[in-house]
């Protein structure tokens, strides 16, 4: 499976952002998130999480002209809370058109699970 290249915003008052990568594995998603200064400074160390397919509460997604967002809500909420730019389970991922491909195959990972 691809791995989708994302930003987070909003990290420290919008003095920062978080470059990572979201992949799916089987039926794991594994997300690896670093912060970067206005500078493009790194700063620390790259933070990871990863669940299980079925822990995935809601997923959004929403194109647009300048880049798509991703929107990952987990149950139990920890699971992305304690990444950067994540916040009460939720995890909002700005993702670059160009990679537009490579996330149509996430999400269709998603969709496998998501379908009641």
């Amino acid at each position: 499976m691809p791995s989708v290249p994302f930003t987070t915003l909003d990290i420290h008052g919008g003095l920062s952002e978080g470059q990572g990568v979201l992949r799916v594995d089987g039926d794991e998603v594994n997300v690896e998130v670093q912060v970067a200064h206005l500078g493009g400074i790194f700063s620390g160390r790259t933070e990871r999480a990863s669940f299980h397919l079925t822990d995935l509460d809601a997923v959004r997604y929403k194109k647009s002209m300048l880049g798509d967002k991703l929107t990952l809500r987990t149950q139990p909420m920890h699971l992305v809370s304690d990444l950067p730019g994540g916040a009460q389970g939720e995890l909002v991922l700005k993702i670059k058109k160009k990679h537009r491909p490579d996330l149509d195959a996430v999400l269709s990972a998603f969709d496998l699970w998501l379908i009641p």
